[in-house]
């Protein structure tokens, strides 16, 4: 149950974020938030990170099905009884939200909303920090798993 509650916070986190920035900040349109380190910036990304693949919101969103799918299968056949195993599908229910504020948003709107600029970095959003977030910590669990039981 906590788990779908983290998917849950998470996709509404990241959906509230957007929706505050479009309501808030014309597209194209840019703030300082914390000097220049960070500022926020509304911008429409219609690919992937880094703006891969663009264009291809339709094909990107039928693959953020298919991903989601598999995690939700990886999800359940992990056994949540050890330090280990629920590590890891707290670190798989974060990449789930991640995925599912993107897809919404390739569903809804036919592109991602981003919104958040460091330098030298591509703007990106709160649904890509919770997929960075939740790769890193498998990325951990899954080098260190014998050392978790």
């Amino acid at each position: 149950m906590i788990f779908v509650l983290i998917i849950g916070l998470g996709l509404l986190l990241d959906q509230l974020s957007k929706w505050l920035v479009v309501q808030n900040l014309p597209l194209g349109g840019s703030v300082e938030v914390w000097g220049p380190v960070l500022q926020l910036h509304h911008v429409r990304n219609t690919g992937a990170a880094w703006s891969l693949f663009s264009d291809s919101t339709f094909g990107l969103a039928v693959f953020s099905v298919l991903l989601l799918a598999l995690l939700a299968v990886w999800f359940f056949l992990t056994p949540g009884k050890t330090r280990a195993g629920r590590g890891q599908r707290l670190a798989l229910s974060v990449v789930m939200a991640g995925a599912l504020g993107n897809m919404v948003d390739r569903f809804r709107l036919g592109y991602v909303v981003d919104f958040l600029e460091l330098p030298h970095w591509p703007v990106f959003n709160v649904a890509d920090m919770l997929l960075c977030c939740g790769v890193a910590g498998l990325a951990l669990l899954l080098l260190f798993e014998g050392k978790l039981k």
